[in-house]
């Protein structure tokens, strides 16, 4: 750790990572090549946990995932993290440049990172996509790996939680851009989004107790009132040419 913060004290500038975040089917690929961030080397655990899933001939679509089906994933997405881990260091032994790819879900995590990089010399930048959470729900569906419904719109509750946290943390070099295409829906209705994406799910979850249900029930209570409060009140996004023009700042 001496030698590499010797090393990056010795560079002249400093080596950058940009936290990208957003849920599912936010368009992260799309919207980063519409930036100036060539260079950078993403770091993202999908990569090779997509590559694992192929290999293992388990097929893409988590939805339609049996027990054993999703035991094998598990797996799979433990070897995937190590093999990330891996790359992620190797990255900072070379000082690159570096997209780490994730969902901004967990935000103690990703701040405990930050802080880590910053200790280590580098400058940091939380890039954020936004969607509604019915058009993470679609495009989830619609990619050739498709989570759980229930992952997505956690996923969504979640990252949506804490763009506040994210914003204080980041300062000026926190961006959030809206990627909702200007038709789609953006409200949320949980009779209406349990018909059509959790109801055609092949697999059903095992029987629950009473104790058991009632519980469940209460969590989705409460992950459909939070989604509802939080797209009532969408952030404040930044258009194309600010984040352009944020990111040309922070890579000098």
């Amino acid at each position: 750790m001496i030698k590499l913060l010797t090393l990056l004290r010795e560079t002249v500038g400093s080596p950058k990572a940009i936290f990208l975040a957003g849920p599912a089917g936010a368009g992260k690929s799309f919207i980063s090549k519409q930036l100036p961030l060539s260079g950078f080397k993403t770091i993202n655990i999908d990569d090779t946990y997509e590559e694992l899933l192929k290999a293992s001939g388990l097929g893409m679509k988590q939805k339609d995932f049996g027990p054993e089906e999703l035991s094998q994933a598990a797996k799979m997405i433990g070897q995937a993290q190590k093999v990330t881990r891996e790359k992620y260091t190797k990255a900072l032994e070379d000082l690159n440049d570096i997209i780490i790819d994730g969902t901004g879900a967990a935000s103690k995590p990703l701040l405990k990172k930050k802080e880590e990089l910053e200790a280590l010399g580098y400058k940091t930048l939380m890039l954020m996509i936004w969607v509604s959470p019915i058009t993470s729900l679609e495009r989830n569906m619609s990619r050739e790996r498709s989570l759980l419904p229930s992952i997505v719109v956690r996923t969504w509750r979640d990252i949506n939680k804490n763009v506040e946290t994210y914003k204080q943390a980041f300062g000026d070099n926190f961006i959030i851009i809206n990627n909702n295409p200007k038709e789609a829906e953006t409200s949320y209705d949980p009779d209406e989004i349990k018909k059509r994406f959790f109801d055609t799910a092949k697999f059903k979850s095992k029987e629950k107790s009473p104790e058991e249900l009632a519980k469940a029930k209460a969590e989705v209570n409460q992950l459909n009132k939070d989604i509802q409060d939080l797209v009532k009140s969408t952030p404040d996004f930044d258009t194309m040419e600010q984040a352009k023009s944020k990111i040309q700042q922070f890579i000098k």
